[in-house]
């Protein structure tokens, strides 16, 4: 099993907000710490037009992030890829993964705010029309580069995940899915790829994961940065309806909040290795373990990343 580091977006948060310039040297320091400890990755991920600096920019990101490390892989989790042009995204990647000895792995999903695709002037009816034409295209490009570099497909569907299937492209499966998910999604996946004759490939999963040897003095920090963060998340997904009254709007909000917060592993170094090796046994080969939420105290976080690191020992 492999541990990855993540997810990063570098915002400055109402809760403890920071200077940008602040909060990349953070993750670079955190990119130094990760791979002192022996993780396979950091990934680094991306939204725009949103009021706290969201990193709209993760190849940018993860090019300074390859010049500060010698050995870490650097992923996207996940590019955004209807709002690009392929071209420029294939040859950015092979810039870095030439720059980075091949450590660059890229992870590109079909994006879902409206004010995304409005903002780029996209129609966000059509993203999945537009995935099917720009993956194979990606991934033909990838592959040619030298060093090739790895391509992922982000899902939190099963529909998502038959489009990967249908290219052959491993999955990089959303936190917000449980176990039961995560086999649906799997199996939607297999069926697409034995029918279509592409070869079996080990997937990465994202995962909220928080080691630490006092729960009690840990949960008080984090359960309001986890609220916050899927409060955001979940505003994202699931906009108000017409119709909704905002009371009604909430609730569904929290209900949602309550659901993701179960997805968290949290407790000891060997507890959370016995979790994690539940996942590995569905063919997640990559865990990428998000231990940042909002803009935790950074005492508490890299107590947080050391012990993670233990994990795998």
């Amino acid at each position: 099993m492999r541990l990855g580091l993540g997810i990063y977006s570098m915002q400055s948060v109402p809760q403890r907000p920071d200077h940008h310039v602040k909060l990349y040297r953070d993750l670079l320091a955190d990119a130094e710490l990760a791979e002192s400890l022996g993780f396979d990755s950091i990934w680094l991920s991306e939204h725009h037009f949103w009021f706290d600096g969201y990193c709209p920019a993760d190849l940018v990101a993860a090019g300074a992030v390859l010049g500060h490390t010698k050995k870490l892989r650097v992923g996207t989790a996940v590019m955004l890829l209807p709002m690009h042009s392929v071209e420029k995204v294939a040859g950015d990647a092979a810039t870095l993964s030439r720059l980075g000895d091949g450590r660059l792995l890229l992870g590109v999903a079909l994006g879902y705010r409206d004010s995304e695709f409005d903002g780029f002037g996209l129609r966000r009816k059509d993203r999945g029309k537009t995935m099917d034409t720009m993956l194979p295209r990606l991934a033909n490009e990838c592959a040619a580069v030298d060093p090739a570099v790895p391509l992922y497909v982000g899902v939190a569907t099963a529909v998502a995940a038959e489009r990967a299937a249908r290219f052959g492209l491993p999955l990089f499966a959303d936190s917000t899915l449980n176990i039961a998910e995560l086999r649906d999604v799997l199996a939607a996946y297999e069926a697409v790829r034995t029918a279509a004759g592409r070869p079996a490939v080990p997937h990465a999963l994202q995962r909220d994961v928080f080691v630490t040897d006092d729960r009690e003095r840990d949960w008080a920090m984090l359960l309001p940065e986890l609220r916050y963060m899927r409060r955001q998340y979940g505003a994202w997904s699931f906009p108000r309806e017409r119709g909704e009254t905002m009371a009604a709007y909430l609730d569904r909000l929290e209900s949602d909040v309550e659901v993701k917060l179960k997805n968290l592993v949290m407790g000891t170094p060997q507890e959370c290795g016995a979790k994690l090796r539940e996942f590995e046994a569905l063919g997640f080969d990559l865990i990428v373990c998000r231990s940042q939420f909002g803009n935790l105290p950074r005492p508490a976080l890299r107590r947080a990343i050391e012990s993670l690191g233990k994990v795998k020992a």
